[in-house]
């Protein structure tokens, strides 16, 4: 009987005949040396790709390796063994461990001229392009040194940058068109910081009594929110800040200069967890040609911030689009138009806010199954005059 001791062909051939489709076996019928590989003993000889004896075409002699295997054939056999057990663990593919020598050689010549040829650079190039289009919004992460990991998913490009101001101590104004996500920001911010976030609205109608509380006739003090957070810690935001009357900022301007305030009912220690952050859409140098309505604020308010200019981030909007549920080609198409407007109104000085809120709004509308030009007059025209909208919108 015939045991194949190889799975591969023979690398030198047979000495006389010098044909290579040949295997190793033994012959358990002639006597031979015991093989623990094979736990077969016999003779060595050499065997064809049908299994047969080898008959040596040289010179018609009787079957296999005649006079044995040499040492030379001993060295080739060893390392096809090892290049077998190499292959064998390498690969998971039963193919490549089974079979004729011939036939799998046969089927990597066929799959290596059916494999598309793919030039290195082609490559590169596609996988940059793909990934040119995708748009991650930024993710800020805050490291505590009690060891907790916040993670703030979809946050503005700026959390990071006031968040880092507040830990530092330092009070913030954040300064930007309307729209960008300022009063979100301050919010994540209290969030990154774990403390409470309380927010006032300003405006020229504001009192003073609505920062720092008031005694009721009955003599009991009635608390405010600006109150809470200073004594007890937390965060407070005044939004709207270049909006309020001069005597509250310099309300806030007090509480903000010293570790201590006056309140209607007593001195209150400032607390070390109380930081505020304001937002406002000008610098406090008065009103422009956008936000006419806004006020200058006193320099000595202005010194005790830290300003942080908050711009739009594209990222974060077209992220904000696509959560409308608006499929995305309609909403490239959306960020495309409101974004070319948004350039044509800064390059043309005009008094146009064109914001996120407008591209999110639009996307709402459309995904609604209003038509492209009823969600452009709701979110974006909004009563603009013919001659404005044809410079807008580069028509005139």
């Amino acid at each position: 009987m015939l045991v194949k001791h190889s799975k591969r062909t023979i690398r030198s051939g047979c000495k006389k005949c010098g044909e290579r489709s040949l295997y190793w076996a033994h012959d358990s019928e002639q006597p031979g040396d015991y093989c623990e590989d094979c736990q077969a003993s016999g003779k060595w000889v050499l065997i064809e790709v049908s299994g047969m004896v080898h008959q040596c075409g040289a010179s018609g002699e009787t079957p296999g390796a005649a006079d044995g295997k040499s040492s030379a054939d001993i060295e080739e056999i060893q390392a096809d063994k090892h290049e077998e057990k190499t292959a064998v663990t390498a690969t998971s593919n039963p193919v490549a461990t089974s079979g004729s020598g011939d036939a799998f050689a046969a089927f990597q010549s066929l799959v290596a001229s059916l494999a598309p040829k793919v030039d290195r650079d082609e490559v590169a190039a596609m996988i940059k392009a793909e990934l040119d289009g995708i748009v991650v919004p930024t993710r800020t992460v805050i490291e505590r040194t009690s060891g907790v990991r916040k993670v703030i998913k979809d946050s503005h490009e700026m959390l990071a940058d006031v968040t880092t101001d507040l830990l530092a101590g330092e009070h913030v104004l954040m300064v930007g068109p309307a729209g960008t996500g300022k009063s979100t920001i301050a919010e994540q911010a209290a969030e990154s910081l774990g403390i409470p976030y309380y927010a006032l609205s300003l405006s020229p109608m504001t009192a003073a009594s609505q920062v720092l509380g008031y005694m009721q006739a009955e003599g009991e003090y009635v608390r405010s929110l600006f109150r809470e957070a200073f004594e007890n810690g937390g965060l407070f935001h005044f939004d709207e800040f270049d909006n309020g009357h001069p005597s509250v900022l310099a309300v806030i301007n007090a509480s903000l200069a010293n570790g201590q305030m006056a309140f209607p009912d007593k001195m209150v220690k400032r607390h070390p967890d109380f930081r505020c952050v304001a937002s406002a859409n000008t610098y406090g140098r008065g009103p422009d040609r956008a936000y006419v309505g806004r006020q200058q604020i006193d320099a000595a308010t202005l010194d005790r911030f830290s300003i942080e200019t908050i711009g739009v981030d594209e990222a974060l909007e077209q992220s904000l689009c696509m959560a409308t549920g608006l499929a995305k080609d309609k909403v490239l198409d959306v960020l495309a138009h409101v974004r070319s407007l948004r350039k044509n109104a800064e390059e043309r000085g005009m008094t146009v806010v064109i914001s996120p809120r407008a591209s999110v709004g639009m996307c709402r509308l459309l995904a609604s199954g209003k038509s492209w030009q009823s969600a452009v007059e709701s979110r974006i025209r909004r009563g603009m005059s013919d001659k404005d909208w044809n410079k807008l919108s580069d028509t005139y």
